[in-house]
Formats: C-alpha cells, sequence, structure tokens
C-alpha cells in the first residue's frame, strides 16, 4: 500500500512525464522541417523526362562527369544556392542528373551527337510549347553561364515559352 508522501512523488512524476510528451508533441507542430540544402536530382530517364515535359515542366539535365573536378563544383555552387532552391519550390521545374563518365563510349558519343557539343559537360534545359514542338537549350560549362543567376533567368525565359503560342515574348 503507497503512503501519502509516496502517492505525491508517483502523481508528480505522472505530471511531469505528461508535460515532457506535450512539449515534445508541440516542437513537431511548432517546428518546421528542415529545408532542403540541395538540388534533389533524380537519375537522368528519358521516359520520365517525357512524362514531365508533358506535364508542362521545364526540364533541367545536370550533364556532369564524375571525375571532372570543375564541373562538380560549378553544379555545387548553383544546386546549393538558396535563391535557385527557392525558384525550383515555387515553379515547375523537374531536375535530373547524368553521370557521363558512367556511360559506355557508344552512349557517350550518342549523347554528344543528340546535345550538338564535343563538350557536352554542363545543363541541358528542354521545355515543350503549346505547340508541342521541344525547345532546348545548352550551357555548356562556363563559371558565368552556370552561375545561379544565370539558370533562373534562362529557367524563367523558358516557362514563359511553355506558356505562349509560336515562343513570342522570350
Amino acid at each position: 500500500m503507497l503512503n501519502r508522501s509516496s502517492f505525491i512523488c508517483h502523481k508528480n512524476l505522472l505530471a511531469c512525464i505528461l508535460a515532457c510528451l506535450i512539449a515534445v508533441s508541440a516542437l513537431f507542430f511548432l517546428v518546421p522541417p528542415p529545408q532542403q540544402t540541395e538540388i534533389a536530382w533524380q537519375e537522368y530517364s528519358l521516359p520520365h523526362i517525357q512524362r514531365d515535359m508533358d506535364q508542362g515542366k521545364v526540364i533541367l539535365i545536370s550533364a556532369i562527369s564524375s571525375k571532372d573536378l570543375l564541373i562538380l563544383f560549378y553544379e555545387a555552387r548553383y544546386s546549393r544556392d538558396p535563391a535557385m532552391l527557392q525558384f525550383l519550390r515555387t515553379h515547375p521545374v523537374s531536375c535530373y542528373r547524368i553521370d557521363l563518365a558512367s556511360l559506355s563510349e557508344e552512349q557517350f558519343q550518342a549523347w554528344q551527337g543528340y546535345y550538338d557539343s564535343l563538350s557536352p559537360l554542363g545543363v541541358v534545359l528542354l521545355v515543350q510549347t503549346p505547340e508541342n514542338d521541344a525547345v532546348m537549350e545548352t550551357i555548356e560549362v562556363d563559371g558565368d553561364q552556370l552561375s545561379p543567376q544565370h539558370l533562373i533567368s534562362r529557367l524563367e525565359k523558358l516557362l514563359v515559352r511553355r506558356n505562349t503560342q509560336g515562343g513570342a515574348g522570350v
């Protein structure tokens, strides 16, 4: 049988436990989830890219080589930029990454031919116009061209183009 002081001690302990549970629960509801600190890249996939274009999204493809430190530096610079991340959260843009160093020689040559570039590292931007024409822009490795501000500007122009008949306004 519990004496009076033991009963009060247990009652205080239960009150403390309940207060702690309420405080921890309140933290989950009051503290916002952590913000994303880098672009959430999807693995390069033509069917997924086509699906996203059909849904009216602009496509950003980062063409990197895991063996090229310069392109990795440029990608890290724009993929972690707060303005770029905010832009991607508020606009219909899908982001894909392809590591050209992991491609076979045949796949690499097909990539070069498709994007008509001898040095196909950098960024590829794609959009589908209202006439169902695909518009592609490439930005090769260049510090100024791969700056977050420049990429946002190019993405904004493609977002306008995706909504404009005949591509006017670009």
